[in-house]
């Protein structure tokens, strides 16, 4: 855990919402994904398991190109965690 400071300048270092690619497209797909997800029928693009309905999700972009989503992926066991070792490439 940082400390306020730490926090504040990591935050920026990272960008915001929108340059990390979070923007109103984002936004509609993740909300056309969601009623899917909650109904416990989709899995995850990365791991391929099921997404319960109670289970936080991302809305997973590829890899390589950001601009490409893959569909909804677990956020903490998948999504996240794949983005902390790519992080770690660097």
């Amino acid at each position: 855990m940082r400390c306020k400071t730490h926090r504040s300048a990591h935050e920026k270092r990272r960008g915001t919402r929108q340059q990390r690619g979070y923007d109103a497209g984002h936004d509609r797909l993740r909300a056309q994904w969601a009623p899917k997800v909650a109904t416990g029928s989709v899995t995850c693009w990365r791991c391929g398991e099921p997404i319960t309905p109670t289970e936080p999700w991302d809305l997973g972009h590829d890899d390589n190109d950001r601009r490409h989503y893959r569909g909804p992926e677990h956020a903490n066991r998948c999504n996240r965690s794949a983005a902390g070792r790519k992080s770690h490439e660097q």
